[in-house]
């Protein structure tokens, strides 16, 4: 960064200091002597980065097409015939007297030469291992104004592009020849049935929901600072397009409530020591800060509610299972309408210090449950050549006088499902993704039949576990010509936050270890926070009072005058119902065999450091974070500054999703990122 001060014109700034005069038609001179420029001061700097992610584990994200753990995988599938049909057909005068899967139902090779067809993904999406997680440029570029001794402007413009170079992408648009031509049909366009869209955030009802932000497949530009501050004795003013980060914890977010998270770029894989510096969500919004008294300052604000923004689908670091096709309701619910308010008092006391939060917010996280997929797309058979389970179930269908819709197809529209590639294929690989994601795939399949009439007028129903569950997945799939979509919809819930902050600085023998140790201690607690049902129910969420809890201690520690000072920072949180991405604790412990039960309480532990070297030219850094059910994330880093404009900076993260103490990886925070692995550099010039 430079100054240029129009009231001293140093020549170290002239470069900035001309380009204003000459935009205004005005000689330096003129302006020098002009009174009305004497108290501005302008200030202008950022930086041009290349940031590269390289994978080390030769697999990429399982929750994408083209790296789906079941790609090129065979998994044996029968069919049988539904327990509801009986009753259908004799119009309720016999009742189902099978469960779905009992011996002896299989359905007829006679009737369906396919009730017994193996499912294998790769037959119509290829499996594909991509090297790079991330190519991406990037610019920041800030200005600063100050008009006297009261107002400021700041203003900071991010812009990223990426080219997918190197990357292996998956293309939608391909799969159209599949299904009678229509391939995918459900959800947004661009994001499920095209090329990968990289950045565009869109939801349904609008494609460019978020103010200030400009965004195309490749690129994104906004602006995370467009402030105009005003400040004047103990009270301080800011008007505009803000970030607000309160706390103290590295990794942790308990007391950090105001922003949500923006995933788009590096998802939460950036350098850990940066403190989602990069990810918080900027929104419109009103902060005004008062200094109370000389000890205890009020910090309160007035935002625009924006959500957290997740990787769209088959991007590098996506998260939801792209089995999946996400609606999401901020528009269409009138959530983009809704501001978040709240306040922090901050005080000393000597060696002590503390803080008191109150939010009032909209979860920026969200919820998920089931929705109607509305695709009216009729299952492969149709009304001939019944060779098909799909077929029999057609023509079955359409000679029941007891059926609710015109047809099978208009039945699962008025279901979460959408007959179409790139769905789900085997009931193995439903209950292995259910648990991947911490859901319930038993109750999961309850909750789509019984919450929506069109699947038990497609003779459907209800299932007591995974076998059972297994053979009436099986019969659907292979009905569907392989596979079905799950369609679930995103929505918001308000909410309080409360929190409570303690601090102390202790004081020991100096140059002792302990000596100016300070130790943070942060507590929130929320009331009927509202979680998605791990059965994706959108009859009942789950509705629990949730408290998070962190003890942070940190220290400078210099152990050679050689060198520059340390920097450790030692931490624990304690979570009661929910774990460090917002997934509620019952979804814990699934796998494609059983059904998850649950786990109590989630514990972290993240220590780090930092050690510059003399003149900064070097810097070294390590964090990592422990969940004590069993998986770690390790991260070493170096920078080196060979000059005052240039850096290079390399880390590796290392993800263990399931160490040694782990039984099931489903039972631990970090499985569902065990496949991120990476080495990053980046590439910087500052100005």
């Amino acid at each position: 960064m430079f100054d240029a001060n129009a009231q001293v014109w140093r020549p170290l700034s002239w470069a900035v200091a001309f380009s204003v005069p000459l935009c205004l038609g005005l000689a330096p001179a003129a302006m020098a002597d002009d009174g009305v420029w004497d108290s501005i001061n302008f200030s202008f700097g950022g930086f041009l980065r290349t940031e590269t992610a390289f994978s080390t584990v030769g697999r990429g994200n399982v929750n994408n097409q083209i790296s789906n753990s079941f790609n090129d995988k065979v998994v044996e599938r029968q069919a049988y015939l539904p327990p509801e049909l009986l009753p259908a057909l004799t119009g309720g005068l016999l009742p189902a007297t099978t469960d779905w899967g009992t011996p002896g139902t299989e359905f007829p090779q006679i009737l369906g030469s396919d009730a017994d067809e193996p499912a294998r993904r790769g037959d119509e999406i290829p499996n594909r291992e991509s090297d790079w997680n991330l190519n991406m440029l990037r610019g920041e570029f800030e200005t600063k104004i100050r008009f006297g001794n009261n107002w400021k402007i700041t203003a900071r413009m991010r812009a990223v592009y990426d080219d997918a170079l190197g990357y292996e992408e998956f293309d939608a648009s391909r799969l159209t020849e599949i299904n009678d031509g229509q391939g995918i049909v459900g959800g947004d366009p661009e994001l499920y049935q095209n090329d990968v869209n990289y950045f565009e955030y869109r939801v349904e009802g609008d494609r460019n929901p978020v103010p200030l932000e400009y965004a195309g497949e490749n690129y994104l530009i906004d602006f995370p600072a467009l402030v105009l501050e005003y400040a004047n004795g103990p009270l301080s003013l800011r008007f505009g397009n803000m970030q607000i980060a309160w706390g103290q914890a590295l990794f942790f977010r308990v007391l950090d409530v105001v922003d949500g998270l923006d995933l788009r770029r590096h998802s939460v894989l950036d350098y850990a020591q940066e403190e989602f510096a990069d990810e918080r969500v900027p929104a419109l919004g009103i902060r005004l800060g008062y200094q109370l008294t000389d000890s205890i300052l009020l910090d309160s604000y007035v935002k625009q509610f924006r959500p957290t923004v997740l990787g769209n689908p088959n991007t590098q670091y996506n998260v939801i299972p792209t089995q999946f096709t996400v609606h999401d309701l901020y528009k269409q619910g009138g959530y983009d309408e809704e501001v978040n308010y709240g306040f922090r008092l901050r005080g000393n006391l000597g060696e002590f210090g503390w803080q008191a939060v109150y939010s009032k917010r909209y979860n920026p996280d969200g919820v998920y449950r089931w929705t109607k997929s509305n695709v009216v797309h009729e299952i492969a058979g149709g009304d001939t050549g019944c060779g098909t389970v799909a077929c029999s179930f057609n023509l079955t269908y359409n000679t029941d006088p007891t059926r609710t819709y015109g047809s099978v197809g208009e039945a699962l529209a008025n279901t979460p499902l959408e007959a179409a590639p790139g769905g789900v294929y085997s009931a193995e690989e439903w209950f292995t993704y259910a648990a991947q994601v911490r859901l319930n795939g038993v109750t999961g399949l309850n909750a789509l039949i019984t919450e929506f009439d069109g699947a038990t007028d497609a003779y459907a129903s209800p299932v007591e576990n995974i076998e059972q569950g297994t053979a009436e997945l099986n019969t659907f799939f292979i009905a569907a010509d392989d596979a079905f979509r799950g369609h679930i919809a995103r929505e918001y819930f308000q909410e309080e936050v409360f929190g409570l902050g303690g601090s102390y600085v202790v004081s020991a023998s100096p140059g002792s270890l302990f000596d100016q140790l300070i130790i943070n201690l942060e507590v929130s607690y929320t009331p009927d926070r509202t979680f998605t049902n791990t059965s994706l129910s959108p009859r009942e969420y789950i509705v629990e009072d949730a408290w998070v809890g962190a003890l942070v201690m940190e220290k400078y520690y210099r152990f050679t005058y050689r060198f520059p000072a340390t920097y450790f920072v030692l931490q624990w949180m304690h979570r009661d119902v929910d774990d460090l991405f917002g997934r509620h604790l019952s979804g814990y412990g699934g796998s494609a065999t059983s059904q998850p039960d649950g786990v109590d309480g989630a514990d972290y532990i993240a220590f780090a450091f930092q050690q510059p070297f003399p003149q900064d030219i070097f810097r070294i850094g390590f964090a990592t974070l422990y969940d004590t059910r069993g998986s770690i994330l390790v991260q070493p880093g170096i920078r080196w500054k060979p000059s005052g404009p240039l850096a290079v900076e390399l880390f590796y993260s290392y993800i263990d999703g399931c160490t040694s103490a782990c039984d099931n990886p489903n039972d631990t925070l970090l499985s569902t990122a065990d496949w991120a692995d990476e080495g990053v550099l980046r590439l910087t010039y500052q100005f």
